[in-house]
């Protein structure tokens, strides 16, 4: 809805209010008056008939009471006239069929004292009590110790004062809703020639400005508000496009220095996972070191151990060295079984310490494939400790490795298998992108997965994963077998 269309309604509902209050209160006025002549009107008949009745009275012509009471009941609108004592028993009445009943008991005397006026709206009549004086030519007939001899009851209808008020109601209302309807439509005209348009072109060039035209310009010629609001408008506009061409200015700038220091910190995060893998199983072997091995041949693996390590780490910062050249797989002839029990036995001490059951299954003459083994080493311990830290309250690891055939040729397959807590389904499309983690911050810099992924692409294979919350994940390393010199198009799908 429109803001004219919104102004018009609210002073049209102003207007009606007020008006409407007008007619109530003008309304309830007539009515009260109307009332009041009422009452008056029935006031003034019951002071003639009790004049009439005390004459009749006085001359001693008191059988000309009923008849004065049925004549002066034939006036227009007069429902009755009563003659009733103080306990409410009807001694005469206009109507003989009611003499000697007893009044209703809310239209009874209150201890012979003379009751307000009964409005009866149901009916639509008022009563008028009207109390007939112990006069002292009275007294020959009644005891001088009474103020009054009785009461005289006159009920008067109200039909009249209720045309009345319903013609003046009509006579009120009309006008007032016609004035509505011409205030309205001259205020509508007035709005949309004087304001209405220009309020319009001001939206025009809001919405010229919204699509991303700072150009637009707003009338700014008159010296009211809507001028000074467009002699705003047109300012704002002009510093905002001033503003934008020193944005567009700097933001190659901050667009090459964000892309810059966004591969910085990639790489600040890889070559921290790169090292960390290699300082864990370090660290491990010192642990066990340091606890004491009786045999020499064990104490020489560990050291054999910390030594590859160090060449690990070694190689990581070459590889930080060379950063600007793709480094490729260094391609040599790999046994599976050795590289699957050196990567385990760097993590025997997290085993150890989580209660985690560990087995190894590999099947018999697994040849060699032809990859870089320190490559394949860092993947296995990559899914290795993330299975690790899939069990926190124990579990088992199983670990096999064989040979399966499909369309492509023969594929050997490592399959790493936990009973952790599994991954959710809406996560499992995602494992594989950088920086992507669920682990909490300083846990885990999510280039854990995406590497070796990146590692198992890069040797023609295919990095694939199941899990089920609750009941643990399985990471399956799919590896062609190839001979020295073959390509790498065949993929494990193929």
């Amino acid at each position: 809805m429109s803001s004219k269309v919104k102004m018009i309604l609210g002073i049209g509902a102003i207007m009606l209010a007020v008006i409407v209050a007008y007619v109530i209160v003008t309304a309830r006025s007539q009515a009260n008056h109307l009332l009041n002549l009422t009452r008056r009107e029935a006031e003034l008949v019951a002071a003639v008939t009790e004049r009439a009745i005390a004459l009749a009275m006085t001359e001693g012509k008191s059988q000309e009471v009923q008849a004065i009471l049925e004549q002066i009941s034939k006036v227009p609108q007069l429902a009755g006239i009563r003659i009733v004592d103080s306990d409410g028993t009807i001694i005469r009445s206009s109507s003989p069929g009611e003499t000697g009943q007893v009044l209703a008991q809310e239209d009874r005397l209150g201890e012979g004292k003379v009751p307000e006026p009964l409005w009866n709206h149901a009916e639509g009549t008022i009563g008028i009590f009207r109390p007939i004086l112990n006069r002292p030519v009275c007294h020959t007939c009644h005891s001088q110790d009474r103020a009054s001899i009785a009461f005289l009851s006159v009920r008067l209808g109200l039909p009249s004062a209720g045309s009345q008020i319903s013609q003046q109601w009509k006579v009120m209302v009309l006008p007032a809703v016609l004035a509505l309807v011409a205030a309205g439509g001259l205020i509508a005209i007035y709005f949309t020639l004087v304001i209405g348009r220009r309020i319009d072109t001001l939206s025009q060039a809001m919405s010229r400005v919204e699509v991303g035209d700072l150009l637009a310009k707003a009338p700014e010629g008159d010296r009211d508000e809507l001028g000074r609001l467009g002699k705003s408008f047109n300012s704002m506009m002009g510093r905002l496009a001033e503003a934008q061409r020193q944005l567009e200015d700097r933001h190659a700038d901050e667009v090459r220095r964000a892309e810059h220091l966004a591969s910085l910190g990639k790489m600040a995060a890889g070559i921290a996972h790169e090292i960390n893998n290699p300082l864990a199983g370090m660290q491990n072997c010192i642990r066990t070191l340091l606890k004491g091995v009786k045999q020499e041949a064990q104490r020489v693996q560990y050291l054999t151990m910390l030594q590859e390590g160090l060449s690990r780490i070694g190689r990581t910062i070459r590889q930080l060295l060379d950063f600007a050249r793709e480094t490729k797989p260094q391609l040599t002839r790999t046994h599976f079984p050795p590289l699957l029990h050196r990567s385990m036995a760097l993590l025997e001490h997290e085993l150890a310490a989580k209660k985690i059951s560990c087995s190894l299954s590999t099947e018999s003459g697994l040849p060699t494939v032809l990859a870089d083994p320190h490559q394949l080493e860092q993947v296995f311990l990559n899914i290795l400790m993330n299975a690790v830290e899939a069990m926190p309250s124990g579990g088992s690891l199983t670990v096999t490795a064989g040979v399966r055939h499909r369309q492509a040729g023969p594929w050997v397959e490592v399959s790493v298998a936990d009973t952790g807590v599994g991954i959710p389904a809406e996560n499992l499309p995602r494992i594989f992108d950088p920086f992507f983690t669920t682990k909490e911050v300083g846990k885990g810099t999510g280039l854990g997965l995406s590497v070796s992924y990146g590692i198992v692409r890069a040797h023609g294979g295919v990095l694939d994963v199941q899990s089920e919350v609750g009941k643990g994940s399985t990471f399956t390393v799919i590896l062609p077998l190839r001979r020295e010199g073959e390509g790498q198009c065949a993929t494990a799908s193929s």
